[in-house]
Formats: C-alpha cells, structure tokens, sequence
C-alpha cells in the first residue's frame, strides 16, 4: 500500500477505530423489543389508513448497530413477521387492495433497510480491520487535520511518546509534541502543500521529557475540490541509531613502561 493511497482511506478508518464493539445488551433488546411490539399493536388495532409497520424500519435501524450479521438478519425477519401477522389479524384472507398494498409497502421498506444496514455493517467491519492492521505496527503513525489538530493516534505513537489516544485526539501535534524541525516551519508547510508529501527528521518529546530523532514522511489527503484536508503522519524512531552511530570517545594510549 503506498503512502498515497493509505492517507485516501484514513478518515474512514480513524472513525471506525473509534467505533465501540458493540453487541446486543439487554437494555437494547428490551428497548427493540418493546418497540416492535408497539408497533404490532398499533398496526393492527388502528382504523387508520396509511402504513403504520413502514415504522419496523427504526427496529432494523436499531439493530444494525449489531456486530453478527445474523443479529440483524433476525430482527429483521421478525419485523416481516409480525407485518404478515399484523395483516392476516387485521384483515384475513380478503386481500384487499388498500391493505394489501400497504403491507407491500410495509415488507418493501423493510428489505431496503435491512440490505442497506448489511451493507453499513460489511463496510464497518472492513475498515475497523484496516484501522486495527495499524495499530499493528511498530511504526508511529496519526492523523491531523490541516490545523495540525490530532484527529487518529495509532497504538505505535501511544508506546514511543507514552500518550494514549484519548489524551491525543484533539490536541495540537506540534504544542503535544514540542516539535524542533530541522527548517523553518512555515517552509516546510509550503513545500508540503506545494508536493503533497515531505520526509525528514524531527525531533520530539515524550511524555517523560525524553528526546526522540525520528523519521517522519507525511502524506496529504485532499477533497474532491483539491483543497487541503488531512495530514498522514508515518514516522520511526531512529534515537537509537543516531546514538549508535555517534563516535566514541578515542581511549588514550597508555605508553609502554620505560626500560631500566
């Protein structure tokens, strides 16, 4: 994957990183539930004319926050259930035309929102996965947006500067970081507007105090009126290295002891 194409889909993947997993509580069932049933009643009791099950659709709504497609794929049934029962109570076997094209209506709304709900859940699920493939490397890699605003903060920033994501969304990177770069910031911004990309090293500071020499490329995300958007931020430590490569002090040569 090239650094281009990672920062196209990387506002989609910071938001679902940020997407709690969510499983069906017991709260939100007896809520789905309670509806469902109200709904049941009111399709049925009601001498009004107009499609009162098309409401099923804030049941399905509901459930699309589910994880397991099956989840969904349930709810969603019961809600085609309780239609045709709905109507078979109301009104038999005449299949009227008023009713019977009300019902349609109901079943109708209730497929397209279920198809488009399995359509959000595959896509949530997609780039959670690639949000949770970065938070695999060691390598440190966030988001900002064009006011140097954090927006993502994978799991590698979090070991090398010792702050979590929740304290780093939201914050100025270069005001957390206390960047020193090796230009004039105000160059660097333009060259970078001007190419789209920019590598060099930077030194940071960690939440210890401590100083970290790191590599640092940055990619530019911009929308579909080419204007700038967000900023990828990819960089690795190379404090190390820069120790390692630093010369030693020369051990003084000690003479020879002098002969008698």
């Amino acid at each position: 994957m090239t650094r281009c194409s990672t920062s196209k889909g990387m506002t989609d993947m910071k938001l679902a990183s940020s997407l709690p997993t969510i499983v069906p509580s017991r709260f939100l069932l007896v809520a789905m539930g309670l509806l469902a049933l109200a709904i049941f009643v009111f399709d049925t009791a009601t001498p009004y004319g107009f499609a009162v099950a098309v409401l099923y659709v804030l049941v399905v709504l509901m459930a699309a926050s589910f994880n397991r497609r099956s989840d969904l794929l349930l709810v969603s049934v019961g809600c085609v259930l309780l239609t045709v029962l709905s109507y078979f109570v109301s009104h038999g076997t005449a299949f009227t035309q008023a009713p019977l094209a009300r019902a349609i209506m109901s079943l109708s709304a209730i497929a397209i929102t279920t198809l488009l709900a399995l359509k959000y859940q595959s896509a949530t699920q997609i780039l959670r996965a690639q949000a949770e493939l970065l938070n695999l490397t060691h390598d440190t890699v966030f988001v900002r947006d064009i006011g140097d605003v954090i927006t993502y903060w994978n799991r590698g920033a979090e070991e090398l500067y010792g702050v979590t994501r929740e304290e780093a969304v939201g914050s100025v990177a270069h005001v957390l970081l206390q960047t020193r770069f090796p230009e004039p910031p105000d160059k660097i911004l333009a060259d970078f507007l001007r190419t789209g990309r920019w590598e060099g090293e930077l030194v940071h500071t960690r939440r210890d105090g401590t100083k970290a020499v790191v590599a640092s490329r940055w990619a530019l995300k911009r929308d579909e009126r080419g204007r700038p958007q967000e900023i990828l931020e990819t960089s690795n430590d190379v404090s190390a290295e820069k120790h390692a490569e630093a010369p030693s002090s020369p051990t003084p040569r000690v003479p020879p002891p002098l002969e008698s």
